[in-house]
């Protein structure tokens, strides 16, 4: 027969409790708003566009409370590969864009965001059905919000 004790149920408790906390920090961590996947550093087009390179899919965040959210991309074509890129975005797992990039030029992509959520971000994906030599997708700029 196990007894329990006022100190075990502290204990339980302390470790429920401790856990709940964990987790509620983890769902929506500050720290995730400056969090990407799949890009690397900034540089600078001849235009003078920041922007960095994708792989064959990126993630960033963008705050949840923003209307509208843009960015630009492109990619490069030479006589070893000039063949199109699709570009699909997503935002939390949802396709809303799908952009095909047949020739150097930049493009738009606009996302009207949904009301807010109930978490300070939302992720965008950039996903590419092809990548270039050295796992190049797409040139991301400047993310902007409003």
């Amino acid at each position: 027969m196990v007894v329990t004790t006022p100190r075990r149920f502290g204990v339980i408790g302390f470790v429920l409790l401790s856990i709940a906390v964990a987790l509620a920090y983890l769902r929506d961590p500050a720290w995730l708003a400056t969090e990407t996947t799949g890009l690397r550093g900034w540089q600078q087009a001849p235009d003078g566009t920041r922007y960095r390179w994708s792989g064959g899919h990126a993630s960033f965040f963008v705050p949840s409370n923003a209307s509208r959210v843009g960015f630009r991309i492109a990619t490069t074509f030479d006589a070893s590969d000039s063949r199109p890129i699709i570009a699909t975005v997503s935002l939390d797992d949802e396709d809303v864009d799908r952009v095909a990039l047949t020739d150097g030029s930049w493009r738009l992509v606009e996302i009207a965001m949904p009301s807010p959520a109930s978490r300070r971000v939302r992720r965008i994906d950039v996903r590419t059905n092809i990548v270039r030599d050295g796992n190049r997708g797409v040139m991301i700029g400047q993310v902007q919000t409003r």
